[in-house]
């Protein structure tokens, strides 16, 4: 299995991303790609709403996502084969992206069918304390520290939180 990570940012063009999947293809006919090796590819796509949004409310990096998720395969670019389609077999998804709202962008209805979606929200400042101190109760004892060391315990779980936050 190999592994291949694309960041998303609001200057990625639907270019970069087909650049980026096909630098690490080989061909295995003229008009199909595929991972080195016969080995299969996961994809990470971070931050997958980051893409800009045109006039239109289109967000054309993410079409061309799609569009290889779709119908595994994309559209040559260089110009003498433009038009002709590339077969890419052997890759598989996996994304993240924020919540939409607050500045952030939601994805295309097309694009978001194609995950299984997993929400995860972040812990209570609540929980964190009660997960950390009990880690750190079990860890930070009198038996292997000073009575010094095991008094900074909610020191220790404070500065990790403002840390996280």
């Amino acid at each position: 299995m190999l592994f291949k990570r694309i960041n998303f940012s609001s200057a990625t063009t639907p270019e970069n991303y087909q650049e980026g999947i096909e630098n690490e293809l080989v061909n295995q006919t003229s008009k199909t790609s595929v991972p080195p090796g016969g080995k299969q590819m996961t994809v990470f796509l971070d931050d997958l709403s980051m893409p800009y949004v045109n006039d239109w409310g289109d967000q054309e990096t993410l079409e061309i996502v799609r569009q290889l998720m779709n119908q595994k395969g994309l559209y040559f670019l260089h110009k003498d084969q433009r038009g002709d389609f590339r077969a890419i077999l052997k890759l598989k998804f996996v994304a993240c992206m924020n919540h939409p709202g607050g500045g952030r962008n939601d994805i295309p209805s097309r694009l978001k069918r194609q995950f299984f979606s997993l929400n995860m929200t972040a812990p209570s400042t609540r929980s964190i304390e009660n997960i950390y101190g009990a880690i750190l109760s079990a860890l930070i004892t009198t038996k292997k520290y000073s009575q010094e060391v095991v008094n900074m315990r909610t020191q220790l779980i404070d500065a990790t939180i403002t840390l996280w936050e």
